[in-house]
C-alpha cells in the first residue's frame, strides 16, 4: 500500500530520471488488433473510452514484476512494502449523475509480510474507489491503482473531498490518449484517522497536485496474460500540502521533486504494466473482461 503522505513529505528530493525535453511527444496512434495474444474486449465501454474497458464484471489481476533498475537507497528508506498482486473488479456503473457516468471499482491488494516460512502472514487491504467521465472528462481518484500505478490507497488518511480544477486523468482522443501532452489540476482535503501509532487528532488539511502527462511511442508488451501493443504514457507529479490550523507564515510542505511513473495501456484491455516512483512494477497476470 502507499507511504504515508505526510511522512512523504519529509524525505529528501528525489533523483528520478524524468522523460527528456527532447524526446519525442507525439507519436502515431497503433493499429492494435492482431498485434498481440493478451485477451481483450469487443464490448462498447462506458465514455467511448478504449484503453479502460469498463463492464461490471470486468477484472484485471496484476502480479509484481522487476522493475528494470532497483530503487536507489533514498527511494528504499521510504518505500511501502509492495503487494504481490492487486485485484480490480468493476462493482457497479450508474449512469444516473446528470451528465457523469460513475463506475464504482474494488481493488483488493495482497501483500506478503512472511518472515518465518513457518508462520505465513499475509496482508490484504480492499478500497472502493470511482472512476467518473462524460464526453469531455475522465476523472480517477486519486486513491486508485489506475491514478498513477500506486496501489492500496492512502494508510491513516481519509480523503474528504476531491475537486480536479485543470485538466482530466486521461484526457481521450477517438478513445485512445492521442499525441498531445496535458495536464490535471487535483485538490483533496483529508482528514487523519485512527491508525496504530497516528494520533487522530494530529491534523487534517489540504493536498495540491500538478499531474503533466506525455504520451510516448507505443510499446509491445509481455505479461503472463499475454502479449499487447501498448500506448505508453509518462506522468511527472508535483505537488504540496497545507495543514489546517498552521501559522500564517508556514510554508506548504512540497512533495518529493520529480515523482515519477509511467503506465501501458492497451486498446480493448486496459493498463497492462505500471511502474511508478518506488521501482515497484506490475503487469496484468490475467484478466477477465466483457
Amino acid at each position: 500500500m502507499r507511504f504515508p503522505l505526510l511522512a512523504a513529505l519529509l524525505v529528501p528530493t528525489l533523483a528520478i530520471a524524468a522523460p527528456k525535453a527532447g524526446a519525442p511527444k507525439a507519436h502515431q496512434m497503433v493499429e492494435t488488433k492482431g498485434a498481440g495474444s493478451g485477451p481483450t474486449t469487443k464490448t462498447v465501454s462506458q465514455c467511448g473510452v478504449k484503453i479502460l474497458p469498463l463492464s461490471v464484471g470486468n477484472q484485471w489481476t496484476y502480479s509484481m514484476v522487476p522493475a528494470p533498475l532497483p530503487p536507489d537507497d533514498q527511494i528504499k528508506r521510504i518505500s511501502p512494502a509492495e503487494p504481490n498482486t492487486i485485484v480490480i473488479t468493476v462493482k457497479a456503473i450508474d449512469s444516473k449523475k446528470g451528465a457523469d457516468t460513475v463506475i464504482t471499482l474494488e481493488e483488493k491488494s495482497t501483500t506478503d509480510l512472511t518472515r518465518d516460512p513457518k508462520k505465513p502472514v499475509l496482508d490484504e487491504r480492499t478500497i472502493t474507489t470511482t472512476i467518473t467521465c462524460n464526453a469531455k472528462k475522465f476523472e480517477i481518484s486519486p486513491d486508485s491503482f489506475f491514478f498513477a500505478g500506486e496501489p492500496g490507497g492512502y494508510l491513516g488518511l481519509k480523503l474528504d473531498s476531491v475537486e480536479h480544477p485543470k485538466g482530466t486523468s486521461l484526457q481521450l482522443t477517438n478513445g485512445g490518449i492521442g499525441e498531445a501532452e496535458w495536464r490535471e489540476d487535483v485538490v483533496a482535503k483529508w482528514t487523519r484517522v485512527p491508525h496504530e501509532g497516528v494520533d487522530a487528532k494530529a491534523g487534517k488539511g489540504k493536498l495540491e497536485l500538478e499531474r503533466r502527462f506525455t504520451p510516448q511511442q507505443p510499446e509491445m508488451i509481455s505479461t503472463k496474460a499475454g502479449s499487447y501493443k501498448a500506448e505508453k504514457l509518462g506522468l511527472i507529479t508535483t505537488g504540496r500540502v497545507t495543514l489546517d490550523g498552521a501559522a500564517a507564515d508556514t510554508k506548504p510542505m512540497e512533495l518529493p521533486a520529480a515523482w515519477v511513473s509511467t503506465l501501458w495501456l492497451a486498446e480493448g484491455a486496459g493498463v497492462v504494466q505500471t511502474l511508478n516512483p518506488y521501482a515497484h512494477m506490475y503487469q496484468l497476470s490475467a484478466a477477465t473482461l466483457k
